[in-house]
């Protein structure tokens, strides 16, 4: 009954802690994923520090790695979490990033290096359109997996490292992919076969 008495002020005291409470959570989830991608594109040189990743687990378990040069809003991971698709824009301007899907297990839900048999990987340059390129490339001819350890399940843990380059047109392109992310407690609606 003492709960039912309280007054406005102290029920609004409360609304506001579990507000800041639920603020913390959601901040400390976005802030689990951490991640560096680096390299080249076309030439252009690329440091992205922020991340986001989005997985499926059946029929196969995949996972989308979204890195980008700049924080990623709240409402994009998401978005993300969803679809596994980023948009290229912010605020009507490219972005500079890198989208890397493939299948950690190469079909099963445990990581494993030898597994990663190809890689659908894309980039994008904010200061650069003509550097932008897709490919699905494949292992060990233009990428290795240096390490990778996890689960793809909701909530699994999965990190590794990424390396690779190849050229196109005579340009340029390197990477190295670092990655320690816990994934989201839901699947995305789409991702990459391990055929």
């Amino acid at each position: 009954m003492g709960l039912l008495c309280r007054s406005p002020a102290a029920r609004r005291g409360r609304l506001l802690l579990a507000t800041l409470c639920l603020s913390s959570f959601a901040a400390s989830t976005y802030a689990q994923s951490k991640c560096t991608a680096t390299g080249v594109m076309a030439g252009e040189k690329f440091s992205l520090s922020h991340c986001a990743v989005a997985f499926l687990v059946e029929p196969q378990p995949s996972v989308t790695l979204w890195f980008n040069e700049s924080p990623i809003a709240p409402q994009e991971v998401e978005a993300f979490h969803a679809s596994a698709y980023p948009s290229s824009l912010k605020d009507g301007k490219p972005r500079t990033m890198v989208v890397a899907a493939f299948c950690p297990g190469g079909g099963q839900v445990k990581a494993a290096a030898g597994a990663v048999k190809s890689m659908d990987v894309g980039f994008t340059h904010g200061k650069s359109a003509m550097a932008g390129a897709q490919w699905l490339i494949e292992a060990p001819k233009d990428f290795k997996v240096e390490r990778i350890s996890g689960d793809v399940r909701p909530g699994g843990k999965l990190s590794g490292r990424i390396t690779g380059g190849r050229s196109s047109d005579g340009r340029p392109y390197a990477w190295d992919f670092t990655f320690d992310v816990t994934l989201p407690a839901n699947e995305a609606a789409s991702g990459i076969g391990c055929g």
